[in-house]
């Protein structure tokens, strides 16, 4: 299966670091971010990788080259940051049917990534979301399920309104017609297109996208105490 990464982001909050190197070059126990997430894409069997990339995108296309652990690697150059729809949108043309899609500065453990790419058991799925509960769920886009069919994502519910305790991890399994919902979003307040946005229209539309629940410990650096965090943990962060 094909996988797309979504390597563009600056990384604001993990300033100083980030003024000299882009989000997902960031290390954990010296080994960058985006490293760590395709060595796990390449042991769960992902075939190819597709990277968006933006910010101080020459340190990413000069530290993996070509390929990675023999898988080749295409680029794509989100210039602008016009969100993770627009991001996506990029790849359009050289997706063929199914795809793997991941943030770059999320990790979980390897068997996710396996069970995300089972074609048997999901095949009766359009979509498949893995996520992780949480204890502020309010802080998030929550997932309003009923058992595992996602029906619909509410965004930063009011503490006490949640409809359940589940995020996304920005981790999915996509078929090629998602690429159709994101050409129907619009803006959003924050002046992007927003994947999420294109999830839920996508559901409108009578598509499945279930809901995985992430097994072990998931890893979102976004700030530095985060990524202080995941330098502490004693895990297979990274292997």
């Amino acid at each position: 299966m094909q996988s797309v990464i979504l390597a563009a982001g600056r990384g604001i909050r993990l300033k100083p670091i980030t003024d000299e190197i882009p989000k997902c070059m960031v290390g954990i126990k010296g080994v960058p971010l985006l490293e760590i997430l395709m060595q796990k894409l390449a042991n769960s069997g992902i075939g190819d990788f597709n990277l968006v990339v933006g910010y101080k995108k020459e340190i990413i296309e000069e530290h993996f080259g070509k390929e990675f652990e023999g898988i080749k690697i295409k680029y794509f150059v989100q210039s602008e940051p016009k969100g993770t729809a627009h991001a996506l949108s990029l790849v359009e043309k050289h997706i063929n049917e199914k795809f793997l899609l991941t943030n770059s500065d999320v990790i979980v453990p390897e068997n996710n990534y396996k069970k995300m790419l089972e074609t048997d058991e999901f095949e009766k799925l359009d979509a498949l979301a893995l996520s992780r509960k949480v204890n502020d769920p309010w802080r998030y886009g929550v997932l309003k399920t009923e058992q595992k069919k996602i029906i619909d994502i509410i965004e930063k519910p009011s503490p006490g309104n949640e409809p359940s305790n589940l995020v996304s991890t920005g981790i999915y399994r996509f078929k090629k017609d998602i690429f159709e919902s994101i050409k129907e979003i619009k803006l959003s307040q924050r002046g992007e297109y927003e994947l999420v946005d294109a999830v839920k229209n996508y559901i409108t539309k009578g598509k499945i996208v279930e809901s995985l629940l992430c097994e072990g410990e998931c890893l979102d650096i976004g700030t530095i105490e985060d990524l202080e965090k995941a330098n502490e943990i004693e895990s297979e962060f990274p292997e």
